[in-house]
């Protein structure tokens, strides 16, 4: 497995808690100067975020679930101040009601990076054409990964909402070799491919990233069978 950034993919685990630690203290303080609703919580809890000395002592903090996320919507939950947020997205609030989301310049830095991280280890290299098809709209998936491949030095392809018929047409012409879509919408493509009679010799796929939904073990092995990957 190819690998992005070996300064901390490969940390030794000793210094990998002693950063996870030094994160998650960071965090705790930020939320609890910046976000009301944090600041009460550990204050009922008497939980002082000083006193987390210990990766073991995640088991002190709070979850915190979707319906507290919903109803803290649009700006309830943000850390800092809006003039320094430059993104603004939110879930699909395909299940209820939407999560919002704010992205500061270096939480964008951040996300790209990660996402470059998980495009190396599935073997993206600049050398790819990378066709996403996730909605570039207020759902995040689909920028995480295009500036994700974009930093790796792959070619992108903003597939976003396209319908799978010209989904395929895209990725034959433009010799797509790396798709990144729901493992659903990946059997729909597979589908039409066979639709048009299109075989391996056509389709110049090499790998997948597939997420958004569950999916199993044979979900995996149909994709990977269907478009030859």
């Amino acid at each position: 497995m190819a690998i992005w950034n070996p300064h901390f993919e490969c940390m030794a685990k000793d210094e990998l808690h002693q950063l996870q630690l030094e994160k998650l203290q960071a965090t705790l303080n930020r939320v609890y100067r910046s976000v009301a609703f944090y600041r009460k919580l550990f204050d009922q809890m008497g939980l002082v975020p000083d006193e987390i000395n210990s990766l073991d002592e995640l088991s002190r903090i709070p979850f915190t679930g979707k319906t507290t996320l919903r109803a803290s919507y649009p700006y309830g939950m943000f850390a800092v101040p809006l003039r320094e947020v430059v993104r603004l997205q939110c879930t699909s609030g395909t299940t209820g009601e939407p999560i919002g989301v704010g992205y500061t310049r270096n939480d964008l830095t951040h996300w790209t990076e990660v996402s470059a991280r998980v495009l190396c280890a599935g073997g993206v290299t600049k050398n790819d054409v990378v066709q996403i098809c996730f909605d570039y709209s207020l759902f995040g998936g689909g920028l995480g990964f295009h500036y994700g491949a974009e930093l790796v030095g792959a070619s992108v392809i903003p597939g976003s909402n396209l319908d799978p018929a010209r989904q395929v047409v895209i990725a034959r012409d433009y010799r797509t070799t790396a798709l990144i879509a729901t493992p659903g919408f990946a059997i729909r493509l597979a589908a039409v491919v066979r639709e048009k009679g299109l075989g391996p010799a056509d389709i110049h796929l090499k790998r997948g990233l597939f997420t958004g939904e569950p999916f199993s073990e044979r979900t995996r092995k149909q994709i990977e069978d269907e478009l030859n990957i």
